[in-house]
């Protein structure tokens, strides 16, 4: 998994931490935020790309940090490119794989499920196999 400190959005506390980074495991990018000022329960600002699948590539991720008012740096966005090509994806295969795909069915929508069956059965999304 890569973690890759980012900017804040304008006008955040100092004792807020934005990170972005590839997880493999997850095959999805992802970003957090955390308020160090605030209690630990209470701590996150946002969360986005815990679900497998979630952000599959550079440009979804910079769609949701835009949400939050969080630009995605250029120089930034190129290691998270290498830091994929480097780590790739590795879901299919792993023992949970499986538990963890009929977890997520219940709350994913036919995209995310039709990545998720790729995953699992090591095709992309063209149903090309890997």
């Amino acid at each position: 998994m890569s973690r890759h400190i980012i900017p804040n959005a304008p006008g955040s506390p100092e004792t807020c931490e934005t990170v972005v980074g590839w997880d493999a495991p997850l095959e999805t990018f992802f970003a957090t935020c955390f308020d160090s000022a605030k209690p630990e329960d209470d701590s996150e600002v946002f969360w986005v790309g815990m679900e497998r699948g979630e952000l599959p590539s550079i440009g979804h991720l910079a769609r949701a940090l835009d949400e939050y008012g969080v630009a995605l740096p250029v120089e930034v966005a190129t290691l998270l490119g290498e830091d994929h090509q480097r780590e790739g994806s590795r879901f299919a295969g792993r023992p949970a794989a499986g538990l963890l795909a009929a977890m997520a069915d219940t709350y994913a929508g036919p995209e995310q499920k039709a990545r998720i069956t790729a995953a699992l059965t090591g095709q992309d999304q063209a149903g090309e196999g890997r």
